[in-house]
């Protein structure tokens, strides 16, 4: 029996409504809709993005807790450097990143020699210090208590021996880090060592949103941070406190920077008593500031430190 032939199978051709659009040149004026090319949007100019995130922060106060970190090299031109410091700026700044940048240069090394003779004479490890100045306006920061990483927020203050201040305050955090002794950069002790020591370097440059002293002044009742340390470096309450005690040993006291340090201790007390052998130090301390300063009033000091009284 013959097997029965059928047709071969003709390939259905697609529908229109089936075809994808083809790219089309733009349409010139009168042309159909169908013949306009579609544009992609243009895309968002990218955020620059910091290669680091730090963790250890000295901010105003109204910065409870910002953002800072290092940025990508491609980002950044290099000033100079000395023998202990790397200096950059953020490209973006342009002029004015260049000039604080020198400023930092002309100064750095005779801070840093300023502080290692109040903390005995030592060499930090990992240096040099690698410095960016940036666009930030929040402080200045650096990775732990012992990076050498440090980011100086060009925009924090007009005043360009605060901006060099910023810088001490990170360095010496570096130097208490490898001194020990108690000083832990973390807490409120080792922040207010920090302020302390640069603002002695650099007198009357802070801001308003920098000074601490208010803070804890103005609260009702004073909270006791002489016994205790707040394990933050971020609280203004606290840090005040730590402020006016250690600028009372010094300029009150007369005890000098060196004798402070080398009798550190977990808590402000614990200094106080390695300094002094007394295990008053709230009392002592309380004494005079409840005397100049009566709890209840409002006080809007200039500086975090009000001494010698």
């Amino acid at each position: 029996m013959a097997r029965k032939r059928t047709a071969p199978r003709v390939k259905q051709r697609k529908s229109a409504s089936n075809k994808r659009p083809s790219k089309s040149r733009p349409r010139a004026p009168g042309a159909r809709k169908s013949e306009r090319l579609l544009v992609a949007p243009k895309p968002k100019p990218r955020a620059l993005v910091r290669v680091t995130q730090h963790a250890r922060i000295t901010a105003g106060r109204s910065h409870r807790r910002p953002m800072m970190g290092m940025f990508h090299s491609n980002k950044i031109t290099h000033a100079g450097n000395t023998a202990h410091f790397d200096v950059s700026y953020l490209s973006s700044l342009g002029p004015q990143g260049a000039n604080l940048a020198q400023a930092v240069l002309q100064n750095c090394e005779r801070d840093y020699a300023a502080l290692q003779q109040i903390f005995g004479g030592i060499t930090p490890h990992r240096l040099p210090f690698v410095v960016q100045i940036t666009s930030d306006s929040t402080g200045a920061s650096h990775s732990s208590c012992l990076g050498t990483d440090i980011m100086v927020g060009g925009k924090s203050s007009g005043n360009v021996d605060f901006i060099r201040s910023l810088l001490v305050a990170e360095s010496d955090e570096v130097f208490m880090a490898n001194f020990g002794r108690g000083w832990d950069c973390g807490a409120s002790p080792g922040e207010g060592l920090s302020r302390v020591l640069a603002n002695d370097l650099y007198k009357g440059v802070e801001p308003a949103d920098f000074v601490s002293s208010n803070v804890w002044l103005n609260l009702d009742p004073r909270p006791n941070y002489v016994d205790e340390a707040d394990p933050t470096d971020t609280n203004y309450e606290s840090i005040g406190c730590s402020v006016l005690f250690l600028n009372w040993l010094r300029f009150q006291l007369n005890h000098s920077w060196t004798e402070i340090v080398s009798s550190g201790g977990a808590t402000l007390a614990e200094t106080y008593n390695k300094l002094t052998g007394k295990t008053t130090a709230l009392a002592d301390f309380m004494t005079i500031i409840n005397t100049h300063f009566p709890i209840g009033k409002t006080y809007r000091l200039k500086t975090d430190n009000p001494f010698p009284m």
